[in-house]
């Protein structure tokens, strides 16, 4: 409709007409533009808060899984550490013949973390990670997931085979069924049991495997490494701590401005 007015308008020779619809048509283009540009942003700004939101559920996730290794991995160093000593000293104190035969099996136990990095890859994959506009939480998220992948967090020592290899199958199978349990989260627990068998029997499979140099030297290694595992747990447990409250901090600054 502008452009035949201004067609009439041009044929008229009336100029200042035609300046006018000219100015109507330059604005109402620049203002669908401009509309339409607010309407994107709008939609990227939701689609960032969403993902903001998932990243800070995959960052719960990473806590909570953070504290039960750690819980975890201190059981299986108290056990190696007995092990350890008795090696050393070749006295129980405390302990019975089947506490320590207990405790060398339980620390061959694993509990392997893995980031859940679900959202991050989503938003790497599909080129989509400019859609967090802070360039300061966008590079925190990237350290995060860069350097996740730590193999002291999920390493199969070789004690753990060894171990295994001395210990008489049915005495295992009677741990797996009577001194440990785990859940359909990967929740695992190790606990105190009655003896399967008497101490004389106990006490010929401690003394092989505290007899075996190489095996007391793989044990040392494991619990080196469990230590280093505590380590990175209670650090990378702070990191993932402070991120999720940077991402708190955005949502409820984004919030602020939608909900003056």
């Amino acid at each position: 409709m502008i452009i035949r007015r201004i067609t009439e308008s041009l044929r008229a020779q009336d100029f200042t007409i035609v300046a006018i619809e000219l100015f109507i048509l330059i604005v109402g283009v620049f203002v669908g533009i401009q509309v339409s540009n607010w309407n994107d942003a709008r939609i990227d700004q939701t689609r960032a808060h969403s993902y903001l939101e998932r990243i800070r559920a995959d960052l719960d996730a990473d806590i909570l899984n953070f504290h039960d290794r750690m819980r975890f991995w201190v059981e299986v160093s108290e056990y190696g550490a007995q092990g350890l000593s008795y090696a050393r000293t070749g006295t129980l104190g405390d302990l019975t013949e089947w506490d320590l035969l207990l405790a060398y099996f339980q620390t061959s136990q694993l509990a392997e973390f893995y980031t859940t990095r679900t959202t991050y890859e989503e938003l790497k994959s599909g080129g989509e990670l400019g859609l967090i506009d802070d360039i300061e939480l966008r590079n925190s998220f990237t350290y995060y997931y860069t350097t996740a992948d730590n193999p002291v967090l999920t390493e199969r020592p070789a004690y753990r085979e060894h171990v295994r290899g001395k210990i008489p199958l049915h005495i295992q199978n009677y741990i797996w069924d009577n001194c440990y349990t785990s859940d359909e989260l990967g929740i695992q627990e190790m606990r105190a049991c009655e003896a399967p068998v008497d101490g004389k029997e106990a006490a010929l499979i401690i003394e092989a495997i505290r007899g075996d140099y190489q095996l007391m030297s793989e044990l040392r290694y494991w619990m080196s490494t469990m230590r280093v595992a505590l380590f990175m747990g209670r650090d990378r447990t702070a990191y993932a701590t402070r991120l999720r409250d940077s991402i708190d901090t955005k949502i409820d600054g984004v919030s602020a401005i939608e909900n003056p």
